[in-house]
């Protein structure tokens, strides 16, 4: 027999070979996908979140935390100058603010809408 004909003959026996191993490879990961959705969804220690209660709760925290805002900007002393805006700049920085407070309540992370939610969720049971 002729080497390169016996080499080619081998090749076309290991292509399937090949084929076999990589479709085992991938259901034994997709099997592995699997298991960890199914322990994800049958986790005992981990609650299903209510989102929208979860979002009144930080509501809630970012109006806690502009009421502090507040409280930190009569601190600073504002005088009826030339460039003061008067109740319009007094209105945009209310604005401003608002949506301060609720960028660090998502971004910081205070706790207080977590223990807010936690109470009401053990009440609901």
């Amino acid at each position: 027999m002729n080497p390169i004909s016996d080499q080619f003959n081998l090749s076309r026996l290991n292509l399937p070979l090949n084929q076999m191993k990589k479709s085992a490879e991938e259901a034994n990961r997709f099997k592995g996908l699997l298991d960890n959705e199914k322990i994800k969804l049958t986790d005992p220690k981990k609650k299903p979140q209510d989102d929208k209660l979860m979002a009144v709760c930080q509501e809630f925290e970012s109006l806690l935390v502009n009421q502090m805002y507040k409280v930190m900007r009569q601190t600073i002393h504002k005088d009826k100058s030339f460039l003061y805006g008067g109740m319009a700049e007094d209105i945009f920085s209310d604005m401003l603010y608002e949506k301060y407070s609720m960028k660090t309540v998502q971004s910081a992370n205070f706790g207080l809408a977590k223990q807010i939610y936690e109470q009401l969720i053990s009440r609901q049971k």
